[in-house]
């Protein structure tokens, strides 16, 4: 059995979205392609706005929500993503829009389960915030990466 408070889990989501967008800004760095790069740009800047966001989420949510305890907290080892980030081949912007799309889908089922197990609506609107907030970046790097492959 795991416990985990809210803010635990939104703050691990925060620290992932900080981390990845850094790992996109040295791989921009590393790549010749100018494809690659405006996408990996695109990825930096993506998972920035998804850290800020949970970030603003979580000064804006009410304490008591943050400090809630959940008995069956979601797994929150997300290691294997960075990895798979890390090891994406730069050249093949299909590639980085489908692991980035992976890592997206992968907090989106965290939250997923995080509202299932919630035992009160105040701790399931809070898991339905955040979906909103992933699926809302979700969507929009769909469509722009469907831009960038027009480029």
């Amino acid at each position: 059995m795991t416990y985990k408070t809210v803010k635990d889990i939104v703050d691990h989501a925060r620290k992932l979205h900080e981390a990845l967008s850094r790992q996109y800004g040295e791989l921009e760095q590393l790549t010749t392609s100018e494809r690659a790069q405006l996408m990996l740009g695109y990825l930096n800047r993506h998972e920035r706005r998804l850290a800020q966001a949970l970030g603003d989420y979580e000064e804006d949510a009410a304490r008591g929500i943050m400090d809630t305890w959940l008995q069956y907290a979601p797994d929150l080892d997300l290691d294997p993503l960075v990895k798979a980030v890390r090891d994406v081949d730069l050249n093949d912007i299909e590639a980085l829009v489908e692991v980035a799309l992976k890592v997206d889908h992968c907090l989106l089922k965290i939250y997923e389960e995080m509202e299932e197990q919630a035992p009160v609506e105040s701790l399931r609107e809070v898991a339905r915030a955040l979906q909103q907030i992933e699926s809302n970046e979700e969507r929009m790097l769909a469509r722009d990466a469907l831009r960038l492959n027009d480029f």
